[in-house]
């Protein structure tokens, strides 16, 4: 079911408060709830099918999933969108999620999460990545920040880490402000997991890059 970003409409105001110098709202109507950040949808759930994918990009992210994964990293959590469609498709797996932000794991638990019981870890990506001693058969990528992709997502560490850690396919969820962005992290990925290949999103700056690693 697909969520219209462009006429949304809340018929309630759960949630609203303002932190680290942001504006944070949990709203929701007959069919979806949803969370905002600055007025920014970030994740959607739909009421009746809690592990649908209702934002472009995320169906994007679904059509480059493997055939099966036992053992799932995500990097960056927001409204837990991609964590309850995994738990729905992949009911045994064991799943770890990241998320530096304490309030947007505060929220998910009070207003997001449903049946899925992720292991959550309050943490930055990269060290969570440096001190864990196993590997991963998939990887998702999708840390952002006030103003796009943290700076951490062009420097050569967290791909050097993600190297040890993937053992399978790596998705990343890019929303490039320039060209160069762009080609910084596909050199990175090059230089230290494998070619990615590139998947924009028709009418979004999102571009999901993906690799798998044997």
């Amino acid at each position: 079911m697909n969520f219209n970003l462009e006429a949304r409409h809340a018929d309630t105001l759960l949630h609203l408060d303002h932190h680290g110098g942001r504006r944070l709202a949990v709203l929701e109507n007959e069919a979806f709830r949803w969370l905002e950040i600055d007025d920014v949808v970030q994740s959607v759930l739909c009421r009746t099918t809690p592990g649908a994918l209702c934002l472009p990009h995320q169906q994007a992210l679904q059509s480059c999933l493997p055939e099966r994964a036992q053992r799932i990293l995500e990097l960056g959590l927001g409204g837990g969108d991609m964590t309850r469609h995994l738990a729905a498709r992949w009911p045994g797996a064991e799943h770890h999620c990241v998320e530096l932000d304490r309030e947007v794991l505060r929220l998910y638990r009070s207003f997001f999460q449903g049946v899925e019981q992720p292991t959550l870890h309050h943490a930055d990506a990269l060290a969570y990545l440096e001190r864990e001693a196993g590997t991963f058969d998939l990887i998702l990528l999708d840390l952002f920040g006030q103003d796009g992709n943290p700076p951490l997502m062009f420097q050569p560490p967290l791909y050097q880490t993600l190297a040890r850690r993937l053992a399978g396919r790596i998705l990343i969820n890019l929303l490039p402000r320039t060209r160069l962005e762009l080609e910084r992290v596909l050199v990175l990925c090059a230089e230290h997991l494998g070619q990615a290949n590139v998947w924009p999103v028709p009418g979004y700056r999102n571009i999901i890059l993906s690799l798998t690693r044997d």
